[in-house]
């Protein structure tokens, strides 16, 4: 891409200048984000696949050490003669008042009796500047099925944006001994970008161009510009409520139950500024409490909502049904009675916990439904009747299990099968 702002310009001509990776950073990747193996067969002959060395280990742990080279191996119990690992890593280095990261594909071969081979790649480029402006350099991608497909052949470029790939791909650990701008240093960048969990690149322009995340920066609170890097749109909402906290010196092991238990609070109508609602001593309680609130208001607003839509064929109801209204059904200790009513059929579901409101059983034309109650009305079970197969299809007590009651039910329905016959002949 031919580079057609200053920006560009100064990119363009930075990337020529760039030195090689260092060998140290090389060296540390291949020793902390890669496996280390050792080949073990089951008679107990073992390989270290770091310098080839070949020796005696029958342990059961999962690690041992190279008698030869001293290198701490994990143990793979295999026949296999090869193994081969790879993981990308960043470098981060400042050049002409440009901040960029350099993201570099490290590949390991181990064979068994020959010391391991590594392979190393540049692949791209991500530069920003003081501005907040971002640019890309890279090797050309390639047509294919997996992200890293690229043409390792090719030069690395100017290109005409950052893609979701890129972005992908850098999310990387980060060699710990960085170059930093002078303004990012301002703004609180430190040398150790690793323990802050999030993508070391998003991380720097949020610090350029977001003044909330300097100010978490500079007080300390790296699990807070993680998680709102890492989630931006929440950041607006939880601001507010962020200042109030610090002020009063709280801080939560967990900032993204602590962004959640936020805006649970905003559903529910509390003020996100008070710290008798924001500063919670169990974060976790807090948090599931005022979930199970939101979750009931969403029910009963759900609820609310089938009613109204479930009102809405109530004229067809009364016409298909209001001829079984009254039919009670009893002996000496049950009574079973049809629901008359789209309330009804509400009030049965919820108080029984089963579908039958929620599944519309009101506007089945083909069945009635009863409720059936003891003596005292505390609910039993409730009960489908067909009116084409002339019998009880279904009965259902307490999220629908049966109970003890269930055969005398059903066997009570159906010895009065005749009346729900006798009241259609009459309607």
């Amino acid at each position: 891409m031919k580079a057609k702002s200053k920006f560009d310009r100064q990119v363009a001509a930075s990337n020529e200048r760039l030195t090689a990776i260092s060998p140290k950073a090389i060296d540390w990747a291949y020793r902390h984000l890669v496996e280390h193996w050792a080949f073990r067969t089951s008679s107990g002959n073992t390989t270290c696949g770091e310098c080839g060395h070949k020796f005696h280990h029958k342990g059961k742990g999962s690690f041992v050490k190279c008698p030869e080279c001293g290198r701490q191996l994990k143990i793979k119990d295999t026949l296999k003669r090869k193994i081969e690992e790879s993981t990308y890593f960043s470098t981060l280095e400042a050049i002409d008042g440009l901040q960029v990261q350099r993201v570099s594909l490290l590949s390991v071969t181990y064979k068994k009796g020959e010391p391991k081979k590594v392979a190393f790649v540049e692949i791209f480029r991500l530069w920003l500047n003081a501005k907040g402006q971002t640019a890309l350099t890279s090797k050309n991608r390639t047509l294919g099925h997996y992200l890293d497909s690229f043409n390792w052949a090719s030069p690395i470029e100017l290109k005409s944006g950052i893609s979701e790939t890129h972005f992908i791909i850098s999310n990387t650990y980060v060699y710990p001994r960085i170059s930093l701008i002078a303004e990012l240093k301002r703004n609180g960048m430190t040398n150790d970008c690793n323990r802050i969990d999030c993508h070391p690149f998003r991380l720097m322009k949020a610090l350029m161009t977001d003044s909330r995340i300097e100010t978490m920066m500079k007080a300390g609170h790296f699990g807070a510009v993680g998680y709102f890097v890492s989630h931006n749109d929440r950041l607006e909402q939880c601001w507010s409520s962020y200042k109030v906290a610090s002020r009063h010196g709280y801080t939560p092991h967990d900032w993204g139950m602590w962004s959640d238990l936020i805006r649970l609070l905003d559903r529910c109508g509390r003020d996100t500024r008070s710290t008798r609602y924001i500063c919670p001593a169990d974060l976790k309680a807090e948090h599931d409490r005022w979930l199970d609130k939101v979750t009931t208001a969403e029910e009963k607003r759900r609820a609310k909502e089938q009613l109204v839509r479930a009102k809405a064929k109530e004229e067809d109801f009364l016409k298909s049904k209001s001829c079984y209204f009254g039919i009670v059904i009893s002996d000496k200790d049950i009574e079973v009675s049809v629901l008359d009513s789209i309330e009804a059929y509400q009030a049965e579901g919820t108080a029984m916990h089963h579908c039958v409101f929620k599944c519309e059983y009101y506007a089945q034309n083909d069945s009635i439904i009863l409720s059936a109650h003891d003596k005292s009305g505390n609910r039993i079970e409730t009960v489908e009747f067909s009116l084409t197969e002339n019998r009880v299809i279904q009965s259902r007590g307490h999220c629908n299990t049966n109970t003890k009651y269930h055969d005398r039910i059903v066997n009570l329905v159906n010895a009065n099968a005749h009346r729900f016959i006798e009241a259609m002949a009459s309607a």
